[in-house]
């Protein structure tokens, strides 16, 4: 955190001396972090943090990290871990994901999305290019899986962020690493 800190008051004091010297207004730079409990669970915390940032320029950015806490071993890691590849999730999840996406696609832009369309914002996005959250609907086991895309990756800035959930089935479990196969069970 304090290197982090120690880049953004670098980046925010070149930013001011630029703007000075090109007879600009300075508008201050900032960095934020939230964390949210996602799921609690029996050995497991799952978590999300919500950032925000502006480091110049026409807005400021936004995003949001995972973190699933192991609390046997005392280990944190990205949510994405819990699995054996994005490739082996993005194929359990197969075209649910895109036709999931394209639903709130369709429901921002109050339009459908053609099928042949070339827009980098109507194509498919993989969970590669995801935040990948783990969720609870019993309190026992992890059997949701978030998706979330960020501004940029699945449509312009003006549109947000793109929001996907969806049960753990047993193409989804057949997708998490076996070490982590107890802590999941299929959604009733």
């Amino acid at each position: 955190l304090s290197e982090r800190k120690e880049e953004l008051v670098a980046s925010a004091e070149e930013g001011r001396r630029q703007a000075e010297d090109s007879g600009f207004p300075y508008n201050a730079y900032s960095f934020s972090k939230e964390w949210k409990v996602v799921a609690d669970l029996p050995g497991w915390l799952s978590l999300s943090g919500y950032f925000t940032s502006y480091s110049g320029g026409a807005h400021g950015m936004y995003g949001l990290e995972s973190l699933v806490w192991d609390k046997e071993v005392g280990r944190g890691f990205p949510g994405r871990e819990l699995f054996t590849s994005t490739e082996a999730l993005d194929a359990a999840l197969g075209d649910r994901l895109c036709e999931a996406l394209n639903r709130e696609r369709e429901k921002k832009r109050q339009e459908p999305i053609p099928a042949d369309s070339e827009s980098e914002f109507d194509r498919c996005v993989g969970v590669e290019e995801a935040t990948l959250l783990a969720g609870s609907s019993n309190g026992k086991t992890f059997d949701r899986v978030g998706v979330w895309f960020g501004p940029y990756v699945a449509g312009p800035y003006a549109e947000g962020a793109y929001e996907l959930e969806f049960p753990v089935d047993e193409a989804v479990l057949d997708a998490v690493k076996p070490t982590y196969r107890s802590a999941f069970s299929i959604r009733r």
